[in-house]
C-alpha cells in the first residue's frame, strides 16, 4: 500500500515588457495574461516511509539553482532528511510563454535581458509550497499504471527534423508527408486513486513541443499541455491533479507544416485555437488509458528508491559499446551552433538566412584559422584545439559557452556584429562592458542523472531535451539494465532538474539542423549520457547502502557580484 499526496499551486508574478523563455527572441515579451501557471507536486511514500516527489511547473524549464534554492528552503525547515536532492525531481512542463529571467546562467537571460530576480523567487516559492502540500496531504492510494498509442490519423505531434531522423540506421524511413509517424505516439499514464477507486489524480508523458502560441502571441499561457490538464482535470472531477510531462520531444512540433498551408504553422491560424486543440488531442487520450484501467494494472511491488549524481559532460570518455568500439570518443565544452541561432522553421525561426550564410563563413574561416594556428602551439594546446573540432564537427561554431566566446572571440564588447542586428547581441555588450560575463561556463556543463523508482516503475531525470530516437535508445538501455531488479517500464522524463540543450543521436548531429546545432557537447553527447546512465544504473543494482560512485563535482555558483551586474531589480519594462 502506498501513501500520496497530491498538490497544485499557482505560480504568480508581477510585471510585463520582459521575455519569454524558450524562443530567445528578443521581442518576444509578455504583454498580457492568458492562462494561470500552476507547479503540480506528488509525493508517494511506502510503508518503509521512503518517498519521493515528481514536480512540475508550468515553466520552459528547469535550472540546478533552482532547485539548490528549493532544497535549501526545505532542508532549512524540515531537517529530518525528508527532502532531498536524489529524492526530489523538479521538472518543466517547457511552455515557451512563460516568464524568463530566471537562469544564474547569462546564455539564457541574453534576450530577457537580464537576471529577474523576483521570477526566480516566484518560481524557488511555487516548487516550495507545491512539494510542502503535497507531502502534508499524504493518504492511502492505490497506484495503477498503464499506456496507450494516439491513432495515427490524430495530428498531436509532427517529426520537424525529418532529415536528421531519417539518418538514424534503426528507424523506418518516413517521408515528408508521413512526420506524424516519426515521433513516439505512445502516452505513458500513472493513476492515483483512494482504496474505494476514487480519482485522486494523475501524471503521464508523451512528447511534444509547447508551442502551438508562436514568438507574436505576447500573452502567458500554459499552453497545449496546460489546456490538456486543465481539460483532463474538469472530466476526473474537482479536487483531482492531473500532470502532463514531457518525454522525447526535442524534435516534435505539435504543429502541422508542410505543403498546402497558407499561415505559418498550428492546426488553425489562431495560435490559441491550435493549443486548445493540440491539448485535448492529449487529454482525450489519457482519458482512453484511464478507462482501461482495472486492478491487472496495479503497481505490485511497493519498492522505493532513488539516486542522483552529478557529470561534468564537457570531459566523458565514450564507452566504446556506444562508439563502435571506438576508444577514443569524447565530449568536449558547450558549443552552440550557427543552426542553433537559425531556430527551427516550424515553431520559430532565428538568425535570417542571409545573416546566417555570413556566419557559417566566418565561423568556417575561425576554424581554418584556430587549427593553422595550433600547428606552432605547444603538443598540449595543439592538441586541445584539435579535440574540440573533432568533438563538435560538423558544427558550425558560433558560441563557445564554456569559454566564454562569441564568433571565436572572448571580446565581447568589441564584438564585430553590431547590437542594432539584434538585442540579444546588444545584450551580451551591455553585459560585457559593465564587468560581467567573466564567470564561466555561460552555460551549464555539470548536469545531475536522476532515477526513481516506484514499484515495477522506474522514472529517469534527464536534464535536457532529447530527440525521438535518442530517447528511444536511452529508454532500452536503461530497461535492459534495471530489468532484473523487477522494473518493467521505464520513462525517460525530459527536462528534470536543469538544462544543458538539446540530445540528437550521433547521426541526426550530422544533418545540422536545429537540434544538430543545439547539441552542445558534441557528436558524442547522446553516447555520453548513455556511458553515465549505464554506470549508475548498474551501480543501482546493488542495495543502496553498497552503491559507490565517483565523486561528483557541483553545478557552477555564481558569485554576488557577477550575478549582480546582470541583475535587473525591478517587475517593470526592460
Amino acid at each position: 500500500m502506498y501513501r500520496v499526496g497530491i498538490a497544485k499551486v499557482e505560480l504568480q508574478f508581477e510585471g510585463e515588457g520582459f521575455g519569454m523563455m524558450g524562443y530567445g527572441r528578443a521581442f518576444n515579451v509578455i504583454k498580457g495574461r492568458s492562462t494561470p501557471l500552476y507547479c503540480r507536486s506528488f509525493c508517494f511514500e511506502n510503508e518503509q516511509g521512503k518517498r519521493i516527489f515528481f514536480v512540475q511547473a508550468e515553466i520552459c524549464m528547469v535550472f540546478p539553482e533552482i532547485k539548490r534554492e528549493v532544497l535549501e528552503r526545505l532542508q532549512k525547515n524540515y531537517p529530518d532528511d525528508l527532502f532531498r536532492d536524489d529524492n526530489i525531481m523538479l521538472t518543466g512542463q517547457h511552455t515557451h510563454s512563460g516568464p524568463a529571467g530566471f537562469s544564474h546562467y547569462p546564455m539564457y537571460n541574453f534576450a530577457v535581458p537580464g537576471f529577474r530576480p523576483h521570477i526566480f523567487e516566484a518560481i524557488v516559492r511555487c516548487f516550495y509550497d507545491a512539494i510542502l502540500r503535497s507531502y502534508e496531504n499524504l493518504q492511502d492510494a492505490v497506484l495503477k499504471f498503464s499506456y496507450g498509442d494516439f491513432p495515427d490519423n490524430e495530428e498531436v505531434g509532427f517529426n520537424r527534423s525529418i532529415t536528421a531522423y531519417n539518418l538514424n540506421p534503426e528507424v523506418k524511413k518516413v517521408k515528408e508527408n508521413e512526420t506524424h509517424l516519426a515521433i513516439e505516439r505512445t502516452m505513458w499514464l500513472l493513476k492515483v486513486e483512494t482504496p474505494e477507486g476514487d480519482t485522486l489524480g494523475q501524471i503521464n508523458w508523451f512528447g511534444v513541443h509547447p508551442t502551438s502560441l508562436g514568438n507574436r502571441v505576447y500573452q502567458v499561457s500554459y499552453d497545449n499541455k496546460g489546456y490538456a490538464a486543465e481539460y483532463l482535470e474538469e472530466d476526473m472531477g474537482k479536487g483531482t491533479v492531473a500532470l502532463f510531462a514531457q518525454q522525447f520531444a526535442g524534435d516534435v512540433s505539435p504543429n502541422f507544416h508542410g505543403k498546402g498551408k497558407n499561415w505559418p504553422k498550428g492546426k488553425f491560424k489562431d495560435d490559441t485555437e491550435s493549443a486548445k486543440f493540440n491539448g485535448k488531442l492529449q487529454s482525450n487520450q489519457a482519458l482512453r488509458i484511464l478507462a482501461n484501467m482495472d486492478k491487472r494494472k496495479c503497481l505490485v511491488s511497493s519498492e522505493i528508491d532513488s539516486e542522483v549524481i552529478y557529470r561534468d559532460f564537457s570531459k566523458v570518455k565514450i564507452d566504446p559499446e556506444f562508439a563502435e568500439g571506438s576508444e577514443n570518443e569524447r565530449t568536449w565544452l558547450p558549443c552552440h551552433g550557427v543552426a542553433f541561432l537559425k531556430g527551427t522553421p516550424v515553431d520559430g525561426k532565428g538568425m535570417p538566412d542571409s545573416i546566417a550564410k555570413l556566419a557559417i563563413s566566418i565561423s568556417k574561416s575561425i576554424r581554418q584559422s584556430e587549427l593553422t594556428k595550433a600547428q606552432i602551439l605547444t603538443p598540449e594546446k595543439r592538441e586541445q584545439v584539435e579535440a574540440k573540432y573533432k568533438a563538435q564537427d560538423p558544427k558550425d561554431i558560433a558560441f563557445e559557452t564554456g569559454i566564454g566566446a562569441v564568433m571565436g572571440t572572448k571580446d565581447i564588447k568589441n564584438l564585430f556584429l553590431p547590437g542594432i542586428l539584434d538585442g540579444t547581441i546588444m545584450q551580451m555588450k551591455k553585459e560585457h562592458r559593465e564587468g560581467a560575463l567573466r564567470e564561466l561556463p555561460w552555460s551549464p556543463v555539470v548536469v545531475p542523472l536522476q532515477y526513481m523508482r516506484l514499484g515495477e516503475l522506474a522514472i529517469i531525470g534527464f536534464p535536457g531535451e532529447i530527440t525521438t530516437e535518442a530517447g528511444r535508445q536511452l529508454r532500452t538501455l536503461c530497461a535492459d539494465i534495471l530489468k532484473e531488479t523487477g522494473i518493467k517500464h521505464v520513462i525517460i522524463s525530459s527536462y528534470a532538474n536543469s538544462y544543458f540543450g538539446y540530445c540528437t543521436t550521433y547521426e541526426e548531429y550530422q544533418a545540422q539542423q536545429y537540434e544538430g546545432g543545439h547539441t552542445v557537447f558534441g557528436s558524442r553527447t547522446h553516447d555520453a549520457f548513455r556511458t553515465e546512465f549505464k554506470k549508475m544504473l548498474t551501480e543501482c543494482l546493488k542495495p543502496q547502502a553498497e552503491r559507490k560512485f565517483d565523486k561528483n563535482p557541483k553545478p557552477k555558483v555564481f558569485s554576488d557580484k557577477e550575478l549582480s551586474i546582470r541583475t535587473i531589480n525591478s517587475t517593470k519594462k526592460r
